[in-house]
């Protein structure tokens, strides 16, 4: 029997449609089946065993690996178990995670692009969808009145303890990237803001800065909370006291972070180390300081907060403590799939470290 004879015998379709659209249509229904399963043979003795080429079988295979159902690794093919999960949600087979950011982030929402793509990736691989939105209060408190769907996972990211509070209390199955706030029962994955805050200030004051800013969005965020006590704690307990510290709160538009960079300026009695917490765009506080005349790094020393790589591309580089994006995205997407699989919100609690990059 020839090849072609082949191909219409096990997909059973009508000749004039492609081999391609064949093959991948059978493999899409084995799998669809649960008749395949990893290890799938080598595309040369798999080619064989299906009666076409090498280069229908890897259209084919590239086409399956687009909609989610094969992985191609150096191993070789493996299917990928999550995609056949999801067909059970609802039809169509969708299983989403909804990331919702909260809306005083959304004019620096640039600042979590590369987390939110490296999320998007890794969900993807694994069967699921992600949407993302900017959430103002009144939107957050539509979310929690509204029934959340099973096939629907909910992400709150950067969102103050007040509304993490409604969502707990509303049995949402949602996960908090970011800090949570005193007693409230949601798995977060966070950073280690606190420890990151007080290792530069120690450092500042160690290279000889006379003051020290801590620079943040004013909102009531967990996280912008813990960076502000450990800026205090560790001011107070520097050895060699009085240390002049400010803090300088700013809302997240043009206006108002102008006039916050006015302030700082004006302010400034000596060399003077500045930690700048994202969202807040490092690479304009940098170039703020040399317009209003003061040179970097000889009259002020700034270091960056998990700010994105393209962010701190500076010269001179500042030093900067980088988001762990990889780890958080691995572990964001294993309690997704983990809610999925089992119908619980996994109870996850990890708090990862913020490794100094020293600058140039």
């Amino acid at each position: 029997m020839g090849r072609s004879a082949k191909a219409r015998s096990v997909t059973g379709r009508p000749s004039w449609r492609s081999k391609v659209a064949q093959l991948t249509d059978y493999l899409r229904q084995e799998l669809e089946a649960a008749r395949l399963a990893s290890p799938l043979p080598g595309t040369r003795r798999w080619s064989q065993q299906l009666g076409v080429s090498r280069r229908t079988l890897g259209e084919s295979i590239r086409e399956l690996q687009r909609e989610g159902w094969l992985t191609v690794q150096r191993r070789g093919v493996q299917v990928n178990p999550a995609r056949a999960l999801r067909r059970g949600a609802r039809p169509g087979g969708l299983r989403l995670v909804r990331l919702l950011l909260f809306g005083a982030y959304g004019r620096t929402i640039h600042g979590y692009f590369e987390t939110i793509s490296l999320l998007h990736e890794d969900l993807r691989v694994r069967g699921l969808e992600l949407r993302w939105e900017i959430c103002p209060p009144a939107r957050l408190r539509e979310i929690v009145r509204q029934p959340t769907p099973p096939h629907e996972f909910l992400l709150l990211v950067s969102v103050p303890p007040v509304y993490q509070r409604l969502f707990a209390a509303a049995g949402k199955p949602a996960m908090v990237l970011g800090g949570v706030g005193a007693g409230i029962p949601l798995p977060f994955v966070d950073v280690d803001q606190r420890g990151a805050v007080r290792h530069a200030t120690f450092r500042l004051l160690q290279r000889g800065c006379r003051e020290v800013v801590l620079l943040h969005i004013n909102v009531a965020a967990a996280g912008v909370v813990s960076a502000r006590e450990a800026f205090d704690a560790a001011c107070a307990e520097w050895p060699r006291q009085p240390v002049a510290a400010r803090q300088i709160p700013t809302a997240p538009d043009p206006a108002s972070l102008r006039a916050a960079l006015r302030r700082l300026v004006a302010g400034r009695r000596s060399r003077t180390g500045i930690i700048v917490v994202a969202p807040i765009p490092v690479g304009l506080v940098v170039t703020a300081l040399w317009y209003f005349g003061v040179a970097v790094p000889a009259e002020a020393e700034v270091v960056a907060l998990f700010q994105s790589p393209e962010a701190v591309k500076l010269l001179p580089a500042p030093a900067h403590y980088p988001q762990p994006v990889r780890q958080i995205a691995r572990l964001l997407t294993d309690a997704a799939v983990r809610y999925f699989d089992t119908g619980r919100v996994p109870p996850v609690a990890k708090t990862l470290p913020a490794e100094l990059a020293a600058g140039e």
